[in-house]
């Protein structure tokens, strides 16, 4: 499950498991990015069991609003494991014309 966490007062880092390639592919060419790790790589394997990324902590909000609208992942406040939200009722109403 994908993690938010903030491990100083000036970043927040993305931490996604081997099964969220499709946020990953979303995320990995924005620009705000300071620093990606891989986790779990073995010498001459492709694969990897996961992949933090690190941006400064004024981008928290932009992460965070891609997250929900791309993938309906909400986090809390405070950080930890993004938890998908369920649309409420009405949500389709606003899209479908009468």
């Amino acid at each position: 499950m994908a993690n938010l966490s903030y491990p100083s007062p000036a970043e927040v880092q993305l931490r996604l498991g081997s099964q969220e390639d499709a946020i990953l592919t979303v995320v990995r060419r924005c620009g705000w990015w300071t620093r990606a790790e891989v986790e779990g790589r073995l010498p001459g394997s492709r694969e990897v069991s996961g992949v933090i990324l690190t941006a400064d902590r004024g981008t928290d909000a932009t992460i965070r609003e891609i997250l929900h609208r791309s993938f309906q992942l909400v986090f809390p406040a405070e950080g930890g494991d993004g938890v998908e939200s369920v649309p409420g009722p009405g949500t389709w109403s606003k899209r479908n014309p009468r």
